[in-house]
């Protein structure tokens, strides 16, 4: 079995950044999940952060969670979100083809798997999008490893309703449409994506689209009459089975806790 965990929306900013936006503790969540991923059994043989990972974009931000994924004995694919700055993380991650500024598109592969990661960021911008040199490159990576299931992540999530009514919230219709043409016919075992801030699953042209809350808030959905931002994190552990990926939402914070059941007697139920 492979094992991996989904990450996103970090929003991370350093103790010494001077960040008006900063609503809680991202960088306690981060250290804690982290943690979490060490102690998991089985271990994650790979993690996919996919954009936010900072809150403004700032060198000492990046510079941050660079040494937390560099002192992590667990390799780590990340992509950027509209939340970040691309100067700023090819700053702290100087070995990347695109720098000094360029989109954060890469592959990897890991226990069988290969991840390609796209930046659907564009500057200035909330919504996201692929420019046309991006969508050549995803071409090329796809054409790769043609042997191996695939994962791609990507902040914005493709759009899966063309009436949606909150543009800024997924790629836009084009990139949506080109990206789908991309994808067909490859084994693309699901896309990863953030942005937000919620917990879903949905089939996209038979694809499993996993959206994860992250890491700094989440949303009240039983609110019509406004988005209400309200405490909430968490991750995504992701087993490939032979039956196909399965995907469990973990929350970071604990509960109280009502009782527990040994293993050995879980084990045991018939």
């Amino acid at each position: 079995m492979t094992r991996f965990l989904h990450i996103t929306d970090l929003h991370v900013s350093a103790p010494e950044t001077d960040d008006p936006g900063r609503q809680t503790d991202t960088v306690a969540s981060l250290d804690r999940l982290l943690d979490i991923a060490t102690r998991l059994d089985p271990r994650p043989d790979f993690i996919v952060a996919s954009g936010d990972l900072t809150n403004i974009g700032d060198r000492a931000s990046y510079d941050l969670v660079a040494a937390r994924f560099a002192a992590l004995d667990i390799p780590v694919a990340m992509t950027l979100g509209n939340h970040d700055r691309r100067d700023g993380w090819h700053a702290a991650f100087p070995d990347h083809p695109a720098a000094p500024d360029g989109p954060v598109d890469h592959d990897m592969v890991q226990a069988g798997v290969h991840i390609i990661a796209l930046d659907s960021s564009v500057p200035g911008k909330v919504a996201g999008a692929l420019d046309a040199a991006q969508l050549e490159r995803a071409q090329d990576m796809l054409a790769r490893h043609p042997d191996l299931p695939k994962l791609i992540a990507v902040h914005h999530p493709p759009r899966i309703d063309p009436d949606e009514p909150l543009p800024w919230a997924t790629l836009d219709a084009d990139s949506t449409e080109k990206l789908a043409a991309l994808l067909k016919g490859h084994n693309v075992l699901a896309i990863l994506s953030g942005h937000i801030h919620l917990n879903r699953v949905a089939l996209w042209n038979g694809i499993p689209l996993v959206v994860t809350m992250g890491q700094q808030s989440t949303v009240d959905l039983t609110r019509t009459d406004a988005m209400a931002v309200v405490e909430g994190t968490g991750f995504a552990i992701c087993d490939l089975l032979p039956g196909g990926p399965r995907i469990t939402f973990a929350p970071l914070e604990t509960g109280r806790l009502i009782k527990e059941i040994p293993v050995e007697r879980l084990r045991a139920f018939s």
